[in-house]
C-alpha cells in the first residue's frame, strides 16, 4: 500500500488506480476516487473487486481490465455531460525471475482531449499464461466461431477443453445467431444459456400459459433439476497470433435473472391459490385475442363467482372463506388440467376467469361442470364468446363476461349463462 501510495500520490492530480490480477483493487490516488464516485457511483474499496458489474459503462471497463491483463492497453470514453473523459487501462508488468510478467492492471482516468493518441495495439501471442490470467470463463474465437484457446475457468465450468470445436457446441441452440453475431462484429453481448458442471442449481423459467398447462400451479419448482446457467457474453476485439479473433468473456447472471422471474411471477400469479391474477390473464388474452383473430379459431372468456363467499366470511371469518376459495380452484384446476387450452386466474376474491379455446357453446358445457363439481357451493356463471365479433379487445371482452357472471347473480345464482342470450 505504501509502496503504491508514494508512486502514484508522487504527481499531484493523477487519477489512477491499480488492480491485481485477481481483479481487486489494490489502490486509487484520492483523485480517481473522487471522480469514480462522481461519474460511475463507486466506492472503490480497496481489496475489494472492481469495477461491482452494474452498469453499462462497469461492462465497458470490464472489457478494458480484460484486455489489460492480456497485455493490449484498452480505453474507454465516458460522456459525463459537460466533461467528456477517456479511461486507460494498461497491463502491469512487474519483473518475475527475470522476466517481465502481467501482474495487473493499472488504470488513468484523463480528459479526453489531453489523451494522447495511444499506439496500435500489439499482437499477443498464444502463450496459454496470459489468457489463464483473466479471473473469470474466458476463451479466444475466430471469425468462425472456432475456440482457439479458453481459459482453466471456463474448461473446469464445462468439464472439458472447447479447444478446436465451434462456440455454438456448449451453447443452446437459441443463442447462437446473436453469439455469432457478436463473434463477427468482435463487440457487444449476448444472454445465453449454457450447461456448467460447476453450479448444480438454477431458476425455472415460464409463461403464465405454460405454467397453468404443465399443471404445476401452487408447486411452481423454482430450481431446475440440471445444471444449465445463465450467462451473458461479452465479445471485444484482440490480435490472437497475428489473427483477428474475438476475446469472449462469460458473466454470470442466473442470479439476475432468477430475481427478474421471482418478480415476474409476484406480479403475474395470485399468492394465495398459485393460478393467474388479473395481470397474468390479460398477459393471456391479448395473445390469445390476436391468435383467435389471425387463425380464425374459437376463445370464450368464463367469468365464475362464489355465490355464499360473502356470507361464509361474515359468518365463520375471513380464514374460513379463503379456505373455501382454495378448495373451489383445487376442483377446478383438477378438472381444467383434462381441458386443453383452459388457462384459470383469481380475478376478485371469490370471482375467477377462465380462457378457453372453445365456443360459447362448449364453455357453458365447461362452466356448468365447475358447478357441479364445486361441492354443494353455489357457483354463478358468465361465458363471452370472441367469435360472436362484438369485442373490440380485451376490455370489451372481460365486461361481456362478467357482466353475464352479475346477471346470472342476480337471476338468483347457481346458474350459467351465455353473453348476447336470454
Amino acid at each position: 500500500m505504501s509502496v503504491w501510495s508514494g508512486v502514484l500520490d508522487s504527481c499531484p492530480g493523477l487519477l489512477c488506480c491499480v488492480i491485481n490480477i485477481k481483479g481487486r483493487l489494490i489502490y486509487a490516488t484520492h483523485g480517481y476516487k473522487a471522480i469514480a464516485a462522481r461519474i460511475f457511483g463507486h466506492k472503490c474499496e480497496e481489496g475489494r473487486n472492481y469495477p461491482p458489474l452494474i452498469t453499462d459503462v462497469d461492462r465497458a471497463i470490464h472489457e478494458a481490465l480484460t484486455a489489460a491483463c492480456l497485455g493490449e492497453s484498452n480505453a474507454v470514453e465516458i460522456d459525463e455531460g459537460a466533461n467528456l473523459w477517456e479511461l486507460t487501462a494498461s497491463p502491469l508488468r512487474l519483473i518475475e525471475d527475470g522476466e517481465p510478467k502481467i501482474s495487473g492492471v493499472v488504470m488513468r482516468i484523463a480528459s479526453a482531449s489531453s489523451v494522447r493518441p495511444q499506439p496500435q495495439p500489439q499482437i499477443i501471442r498464444s502463450d496459454p499464461n496470459l489468457l489463464e490470467a483473466v479471473p473469470f470463463r474466458a476463451c479466444v474465437v475466430g471469425d468462425d466461431g472456432e475456440v482457439l484457446a479458453a481459459n482453466k475457468f471456463l474448461c473446469e465450468s464445462l468439464g472439458l477443453n472447447p479447444s478446436g470445436s465451434n462456440i455454438t457446441k456448449i451453447l443452446e441452440s437459441e443463442s447462437h445467431s446473436e453469439v455469432m453475431q457478436t463473434v463477427a462484429n468482435r463487440s457487444g453481448c449476448a444472454d445465453v444459456i449454457m450447461q456448467d458442471i460447476s453450479e448444480h442449481e438454477n431458476f425455472y423459467t415460464f409463461t403464465p400459459e405454460e405454467v397453468y398447462l404443465d399443471g404445476a400451479l401452487n408447486k411452481l419448482p423454482e430450481r431446475e433439476q440440471n445444471s444449465a446457467r445463465h450467462m451473458r457474453i461479452h465479445s471485444g476485439p484482440i490480435d490472437w497470433n497475428g489473427t483477428q479473433a474475438s476475446l469472449l468473456t462469460f458473466e454470470d447472471i442466473t442470479e439476475t435473472s432468477r430475481n427478474r422471474e421471482q418478480l415476474r411471477r409476484l406480479l403475474t400469479f395470485d399468492t394465495h391459490t398459485g393460478i393467474l391474477n388479473r395481470r397474468g390473464l390479460e398477459h393471456v388474452l391479448l395473445r390469445r385475442i390476436s391468435h383467435a383473430v389471425k387463425k380464425g379459431e374459437y376463445l370464450s372468456l368464463i367469468s365464475i363467482s362464489i355465490d355464499s363467499h360473502k356470507y361464509i366470511t361474515e359468518t365463520m371469518g375471513y380464514v374460513a372463506g379463503e379456505r373455501m376459495v382454495r378448495d373451489f380452484v383445487r376442483n377446478m384446476t383438477t378438472f381444467l388440467k383434462e381441458r386443453a387450452g383452459s388457462v384459470a386466474a383469481r380475478w376478485g376474491r371469490d370471482e375467477f376467469m377462465i380462457a378457453s379455446e372453445c365456443s360459447g357453446a362448449v364453455a357453458v358445457i365447461i362452466a356448468n361442470e365447475i358447478r357441479e363439481r364445486s361441492e354443494k357451493v353455489p357457483v354463478s356463471a358468465g361465458v363471452a364468446d370472441f367469435s360472436d365479433g362484438l369485442y373490440s379487445g380485451v376490455t370489451d371482452f372481460i365486461a361481456a363476461a362478467y357482466d353475464t357472471m352479475n346477471r346470472a347473480k342476480s337471476e338468483g345464482g347457481n346458474i350459467t349463462l351465455l353473453a348476447g342470450k336470454r
